[in-house]
This record gives structure tokens, C-alpha cells and sequence, in this order.
């Protein structure tokens, strides 16, 4: 997002004529009268292509093979498992089109539970976002990418040591939360650089698998279905480790706002961009068995990795710093785009102020970025942030609120069904995503209850939140907007602006 994707919070004149006047300001008449920089509609069809295809492949594909052959137990059963997963994400994609295309306000989840529910669905997913999902997406993502970091440092170690991980990951979160904070253009450099090296890194592990098939190394995939695991639990929690190398697939839907033509393109960057992506997942998958089969996979620690060793000789190097710069990408990806949430739901009056705030030098938001991050971070900490239980606890959450928002769809076609809808899915895809969200969030809790049972105390907790400092107001006055508050501190000491009271309430 350039610095022209964000408001010009409450300055005074002389501030405005000078962010006006600033080298490389592109503010025309109307936006220097209306004292703010609008959001520009600059994203093309490739542009939402490469948003898909850049923010969903992350560390997902390069770790996720493990656990869901763990789940299932047998070659068959996985490759399906990755299949549905695609078509899920498809499926999802195009009810969000249609949700995009009605409600044609940035923020995703939030516009759509908050246009279809009102306030208190929008606030608790906004809570949700704050505390799970965002927060646990990046420390999953920098775990994987201190894990990767850290392994030709400890060759002889299974895995290496949980500390070393940790800190990798710490030091990967505050770096990159850094480059955000100082410049969205450095952010959106960094995220071009790094979504090529991943690409690379696939399409060098595919071709190794290719070759490996056609020398007629096929012996891996005889009796694919053999001792598979038909539970419905374990079934549930594959799918949530699948579905996590998916995530993402509704990004584009944060941007709304900011793309040319969203009523056509939106749903055909959807459908190319997941459909490419579903092919090379199943393409670098098939390579991973044909190199490592079943049990090879079920042993390693770090699959790609495995596969490097194998056949790269010397250069075994290449895919842990490989995977490393995916892994790093896609958590700035993640960190990119945590600000945008968080500043719509206390532009809102949902969240303290102090969220609605950016920078006016760097123009970026900085206190969501360093209040999501420091999350994370704490999610670093207890021993039991493993990578399946990190993503049992985000996708419960997860698809929680994405079941709300298929239902909201359906719910927006009933009562609103003379307003006009560009773009409309056949209503059997809301209904059966619908379905699918109940069976994902209801049957992983067979098989591990705790995760999801947690997910769910932390999302009903934002009630009492909600109706203390949003209903009733009766925010601490530490947290205010006066003079001698901590708001009103963080504005002299970061040079932060709020948004204008006038256009937005500030409950907090």
C-alpha cells in the first residue's frame, strides 16, 4: 500500500500544506481540500494474480506435508486432502468475490460480518484478529523460517534447538515489523524480492521430482490407500493443516477499495491465481513422495530440506536459505497487511484510538503493527508454540469467522435481495462452504478439544470488552484522548495523527 492508500489524520493546516507540498506527494486539488490522501484504485487483474499467488504461498507447502500424512497416514488420502484444500480455498474465494463486489468497503471479514450482523460480530472477529489469528500466522511463519535459518547451523541435530528457533523468530518479526514501520515502499520491495525466491525454490524441487518420475522412480505411490485414517477427526485436522498452506486466499478482499475494476477482476484473479496455486502444490507434493515416499516423509524434520540433501551435493545450502526467504516474505506479507484491520475497526470506534493513528512522516501505522507484532512475539514464548498447535488455535478462530462470513452472504441475498449484485456465485457454493465451515470447526474438537475449546474462551472474552469499552464507554481515562494522556503521549513521542473526530467516532 503507497503512502497515498492512507487518510491524513487530524493535523493542522500548516502540517497539511506541508504533507501537500512534500517531495513525491501525489495529492490533487480535491484531496488537498478535503485535507486527506484517498485510496487509489490502482490494482490491476495481475496486480490481484500476484497478491494471491504472492501472500499464499508461504511456509505452509514447504512444512505442512508432514503433519498431513501424519493425519492421514497414506499417500492417497494426502494428495486428496491438498486437492480439497484448493477447492475450498476456490470455493471460499468466490463468495468473497461476490461479498466484494456488494460491499465495497476495504477489511474483509469485518465489512461483511459488520454490513450483514452489526457491530458485535465485526468487533469480536476485529478482537479475534487482534489476539489470534494475525498474531499466531506471524509466529507460525517465523518459527518455520528460525527453523530453516537454523538447520545448517546444527547439522548433526534431528532439529534444532527450540531457543535458537525462538530467537531467529523473534529477531525475524522485529526486523521485518521495522522495515514496515519505517516505509511501505521498502515493505512492498522486500515482498517482490522474496515471493521470486519462492517461486524459484518450487519450481527447482518440482523439476527434481519430474525427472526422479520419468527415470521411473514410481515405487512410492503403489498402494496409495493403504492404512489410511477415514476418521473424521483426523480428517478435520488435516484439512486445518492443508487449509494453512492456502491462507491467504482472501487477502484481495482487504484491497477492495483499491482495485480498477473489482466487479470483473476480483473474481477472475480468484480463480486463476488459486488455481495455479493448487497446481504447484500438488506438483511439488508429488515430488516429495517420489523422492521420500511415506515414510521418508513422516521422519523429516524439514521436507524440503530433505530433498536437497539428497540431490544437490555441495550446494545442500541453496534450499534452507530458499525456503528461509519465503518463509521471511511471507511474514511481511503478514505484518504488511495486520495494520489495515485494525486501523478500519478503531477508525470505527471498535478499538482504542491509538489504532487509528499513523505515522505523518512514514505514513505507515504504527501502532498496529507494533502491537500485533509484540503479540506474536508473546506467542513465542510457552514450549507447547509448536507449529500443529499454533495452527489448530488459528484455524479454529479462523474458520469460525469465515463460516460467519458465508452465512452472512446467504443472509445478505435475504434481505437484501433487490440491491444490485455485480458479481453472484451460484448459491449452492455459499451453502456448501457453509456446511464445510460447521464440519471444520466442530470435528477437529474431537481430536483436540483443548486448542479449540482455548480459541473459542478468547473469542467470547471480547464480550465483556465490547460492552465495557464500546457500548457503555467507560474506557479508563489513561486511555483517552486528553491532554495528559498515554493516547495523547504516544502522538508526541511516535509523531502520530488520528484520524478526524468529525468523520469518525472514538469511543476509547
Amino acid at each position: 500500500m503507497s503512502s497515498e492508500g492512507v487518510d491524513l489524520m487530524n493535523s493542522g493546516p500548516d502540517e497539511k500544506q506541508k504533507l501537500r507540498n512534500s517531495p513525491g506527494s501525489s495529492m490533487d486539488e480535491n484531496q488537498a481540500e478535503n485535507g486527506k490522501i484517498a485510496l487509489k484504485k490502482n490494482i490491476t487483474l495481475v496486480d490481484g494474480i500476484g497478491l494471491i499467488a504472492g501472500t499464499v504461498i508461504g511456509s505452509g507447502i514447504f512444512i505442512s506435508p508432514t503433519g498431513i500424512l501424519v493425519e492421514t497416514n497414506s499417500i492417497g488420502l494426502a494428495l486428496l486432502i491438498w486437492l480439497g484444500c484448493g477447492l475450498l480455498a476456490m470455493f471460499g474465494c468466490l463468495c468473497y468475490a461476490e461479498l466484494g463486489a456488494f460491499v465495497t468497503k476495504s477489511g474483509a471479514e469485518y465489512a461483511y460480518l459488520m454490513e450483514a450482523f452489526g457491530k458485535i460480530p465485526a468487533y469480536l472477529f476485529a478482537w479475534t484478529s487482534i489476539l489470534i489469528i494475525r498474531p499466531a500466522s506471524g509466529a507460525i511463519i517465523a518459527l518455520i523460517f528460525g527453523e530453516y535459518v537454523a538447520k545448517p547451523f546444527f547439522p548433526n541435530c534431528r532439529t534444532p534447538p527450540a531457543a535458537a528457533v525462538k530467537l531467529l523468530a523473534c529477531v525475524c518479526l522485529v526486523v521485518i515489523t521495522g522495515i514496515n514501520c519505517w516505509s511501505v515502499k521498502w515493505a512492498t520491495r522486500v515482498q517482490d524480492i522474496f515471493t521470486y525466491a519462492k517461486l524459484l525454490c518450487i519450481a527447482m524441487l518440482t523439476i527434481i521430482g519430474i525427472v526422479e518420475l520419468c527415470r521411473g522412480k514410481t515405487e512410492h505411490f503403489e498402494n496409495s490407500f493403504q492404512d489410511s485414517y477415514f476418521s473424521v477427526a483426523k480428517i478435520g485436522l488435516a484439512f486445518y493443516i492443508g487449509l494453512w498452506a492456502y491462507d491467504g486466499w482472501n487477502n484481495l478482499n482487504y484491497c477492495t477499495e483499491e482495485m480498477k475494476n473489482p466487479e470483473k477482476d476480483m473474481p477472475r484473479a480468484i480463480v486463476i491465481g488459486i488455481s495455479l496455486i493448487t497446481v504447484c502444490y500438488l506438483l511439488i507434493n508429488v515430488a516429495y513422495i517420489t523422492v521420500l515416499g511415506k515414510s521418508g516423509i513422516l521422519i523429516s524434520p524439514a521436507v524440503a530440506v530433505s530433498v536437497g540433501n539428497l540431490y544437490l551435493g555441495p550446494v545442500t545450502w541453496i534450499v534452507p536459505l530458499f525456503v528461509a526467504a519465503s518463509t521471511f516474505g511471507a511474514v511481511n506479507g503478514m505484518v504488511l497487511t495486520n495494520g489495515r484491520l485494525l486501523y478500519v475497526a478503531a477508525r470505527d470506534g471498535l478499538m482504542p484510538s491509538l489504532l487509528a493513528m499513523i505515522n505523518v512522516k512514514r505514513f505507515t501505522p504504527l501502532p498496529s503493527l507494533l502491537f500485533t507484532t509484540l503479540i506474536s512475539i508473546v506467542m513465542l514464548i510457552p514450549d507447547s508454540s509448536k507449529f500443529t498447535t499454533l495452527v489448530d488455535f488459528f484455524s479454529f478462530a479462523a474458520w469460525l469467522f469465515y463460516g460467519g462470513t458465508f452465512f452472512s452472504l446467504l443472509w445478505l441475498r435475504y434481505k437484501q435481495p433487490n440491491k444490485r449484485r455485480p458479481y453472484r456465485v451460484w448459491i449452492i457454493v455459499p451453502v456448501g462452504m457453509s456446511l464445510a465451515s460447521i464440519y471444520l470447526i466442530i470435528a477437529p474438537i474431537f481430536g483436540d478439544p483443548m486448542g479449540s475449546l482455548i480459541a473459542l474462551a478468547v473469542i467470547l472474552a471480547g464480550l465483556p470488552f465490547y460492552f465495557f469499552f464500546v457500548y457503555s464507554d467507560l474506557s479508563p481515562k489513561w486511555l483517552n484522548n486528553g491532554v495528559d494522556s498515554f493516547t495523547s503521549w504516544c502522538q508526541k513521542v511516535f509523531d502520530l495523527a488520528m484520524t478526524d473526530p468529525e468523520e469518525v467516532p472514538v469511543p476509547f
